[in-house]
């Protein structure tokens, strides 16, 4: 899962589009992971799975994905592959649109 995601970091690169991670790893665990490239991303720990961010917001399981638009409103949630990268270009072009980002 994790090329794709930085694929479209790369490719989406100066457009209305980012990744926050919220990571169930200890800290010195994320840290290892954005040293070592495997996330190019702003990342949060939540320490554990049944941290506060992962209970206010129902994760249930790792990865949960959250796609949030321009405004704010989170829009898909679950979504992988193909389908996920369709609705974020989606999204992106919305946002571009809309010109509210």
């Amino acid at each position: 899962m994790l090329p794709h995601e930085r694929s479209l970091v790369k490719e989406l690169k100066g457009r209305p589009f980012s990744i926050v991670g919220v990571n169930s790893d200890s800290k010195d665990r994320l840290k290892e992971l954005v040293k070592d490239g495997t996330t190019i991303w702003r990342n949060f720990t939540n320490e554990q799975a049944g941290g506060k961010i992962s209970t206010t917001w129902g994760v249930r399981g790792w990865p949960t994905l959250y796609l949030i638009d321009h405004n704010g409103v989170i829009k898909h949630k679950g979504l992988r592959g193909d389908r996920m990268e369709k609705a974020i270009k989606e999204m992106v072009a919305e946002a571009e649109a809309s010109k509210s980002f």
